[in-house]
């Protein structure tokens, strides 16, 4: 039985119930040509996976209404139920792993089995690597610290600019004489753990002299790590706390055996979990710690916690030093490394007003709350707005990569987008491994061999170390007040024409009345100077 000649049965109410009024009504605001049943079929193939259908409770009922009678007995048959009780038998059936693929071979599809994932990578490299001038001085200033009686430092170095790739690099100098020593590095994400997963073993292949274990210590790895020695190991600092503070032993153990600790988005690093774990790791023989950060500051305008932060790594930072130029930001854009940015606002009156709880909670949790947040992603205007102004930018624009304001926001965006005729995709927190990886490898697809316009939706996933250099334009649909967050956004369309980026990117920010925002990345940059110094 082919399944999309059954989905080709399905009714706008059908639609309804599974997109949702919010796409549904918001479309036939945006345009009555769009409040078609072909167009929300559209949409629905955009969002749902052929294969994954079948998974999903509520669409699968739909599958089984939409059945003739003789096609109901059929699947009866095939699936060994009671053909009496006809689609009452299959909305009621409990479909587990046998009956799941039962279902799947009369409609003809590939049931969808859970990947394994890779715990731990040894291997060679081909030698391919290389250093700007501004890296290989930001390294040797970092070295001498490190070989210091005070060995913490800040590595402060723009998004885009080749932070994990500086930092690397003195990774792989710091092995050529410590053999048997292991170097952690922490991240909290997904896409953090990947990039300086595998550019370690870029830089290693041209750089090292030996065979390397790496290892990969996140998700659903169960590697003793405590045993590793001379290895460098990727780790998800929350999982590393959990499996090595449960054992003070093991903890000592697996201390005594690191050469180096690295903190990537280290202005996360006096988090009292993170804080513990690092020290931990590095009070025991005086280890030297690098923290990593575009925004070496947790606020933006509360300097005693900033001041916190610059104590804990010593007060010592290290940046690109270039004579005659103030920011460092201003020379990699005069030199070609970063794109030059053009900032436009679109402006949107929300009417919405912020009470002294919505304050408060702002000032404790540097965002805005889930209430406020939820507010103004279901403002249909401003969604109307934002969907226009991208669908203009597409005129100049190949590439453009959309910050939605929660997850049911960034999926909504990506519906009407798709509606209306753009190629665009979206990723959350809940999208799929395998899922996320191919509408990635898509978006990164060179604008030679795809010149056709692209846009990325996400939310959560893509502020911190996702790197598609070809991104020409960031739309900022989520307000925020932090500053560290939004120079992350800003990040991701930085690129400069030699780093395979653009001359000029553009920077397009929501901007909702009377709530704050940010719009310099050369100021941003310079924030924190005072509590550093």
């Amino acid at each position: 039985m082919d399944i999309k000649k059954v989905i080709d049965r399905f009714d706008i109410n059908v639609y309804q119930d599974i997109l949702g009024d919010e796409i549904i009504g918001t479309l036939a605001i945006l345009d009555f040509q769009y409040n078609y049943v072909s167009n929300y079929k559209k949409v629905f193939l955009n969002n749902f996976q052929i294969n994954e259908l079948l998974l999903v409770p509520k669409i699968r009922n739909h599958i089984f209404n939409a059945l003739r009678k003789e096609e109901v007995r059929e699947l009866n048959l095939h699936l060994e139920l009671n053909i009496e009780t006809e689609w009452q038998g299959l909305l009621n059936c409990n479909f587990n792993k046998r009956k799941l693929h039962s279902l799947y071979e009369y409609f003809e599809l590939v049931f969808p089995e859970i990947e394994r994932e890779v715990i731990v990578y040894e291997e060679f490299c081909k030698p391919n690597y290389l250093l700007y001038d501004y890296q290989r001085n930001v390294i040797n200033e970092m070295e001498r610290i490190i070989r210091s009686d005070r060995p913490r430092l800040m590595l402060h170095m723009p998004t885009g600019s080749g932070k994990t790739r500086t930092a690397i690099s003195l990774i792989c100098r710091f092995f050529l004489t410590e053999e048997r020593k292991n170097i952690i590095w922490f991240a909290n994400s997904l896409e953090l753990l990947d990039q300086a997963f595998w550019e370690f073993k870029r830089a290693w292949s041209s750089l090292g002299n030996r065979e390397i274990k790496v290892v990969r210590y996140w998700g659903s790895a169960d590697v003793e790590i405590k045993e590793i020695k001379g290895a460098f190991i990727v780790a998800g600092i929350d999982k590393a706390y959990s499996s090595l503070m449960r054992n003070a032993g093991d903890m000592t153990n697996f201390a005594a055996k690191l050469g180096l600790v690295v903190m990537d988005e280290a202005h996360q690093a006096i988090a009292p979990t993170y804080s513990l774990m690092i020290d931990v790791c590095t009070n025991l023989n005086n280890i030297p710690l690098i923290g990593l950060s575009a925004t070496p500051g947790r606020t933006w305008n509360e300097p005693n916690k900033d001041l916190e932060l610059a104590n804990y790594f010593f007060k010592q930072k290290v940046m690109i030093k270039i004579a005659g130029y103030s920011s460092p930001v201003s020379y990699l854009v005069n030199s070609g490394y970063l794109a030059k940015l053009e900032y436009k606002n679109l402006f949107h009156k929300s009417g919405i007003q912020l009470s002294e709880k919505d304050f408060e909670y702002l000032k404790t949790h540097f965002q805005f709350s889930d209430k406020v947040l939820k507010e103004i992603s279901m403002d249909r205007l401003r969604n109307i707005k934002i969907v226009s102004t991208i669908k203009l930018l597409l005129d100049k624009h190949q590439r453009i990569i959309v910050f939605g304001i929660t997850k049911k926001h960034a999926i909504l965006i990506n519906s009407l987008l798709t509606a209306i005729g753009i190629d665009s995709n979206v990723v959350t927190s809940d999208t799929s491994n395998t899922e996320r990886m191919r509408v990635i490898s898509k978006f990164k697809i060179s604008r030679v061999e795809n010149p056709n316009p692209m846009v990325l939706c996400n939310y959560g996933i893509l502020t911190t170390g996702f790197d598609a250099p070809e991104i020409s334009c960031a739309v900022i649909a989520r307000p925020t007040d932090s500053l560290v967050l939004y120079s992350q956004m800003i990040g991701r369309a930085i690129r400069g024409p030699k780093s395979g980026g653009n001359n000029i990117s553009e920077i397009v920010s929501v901007i909702d009345e009377d709530l704050p925002g940010f719009g310099d990345l050369a100021e941003a940059f310079l924030n924190w100077e005072d509590v550093w110094n």
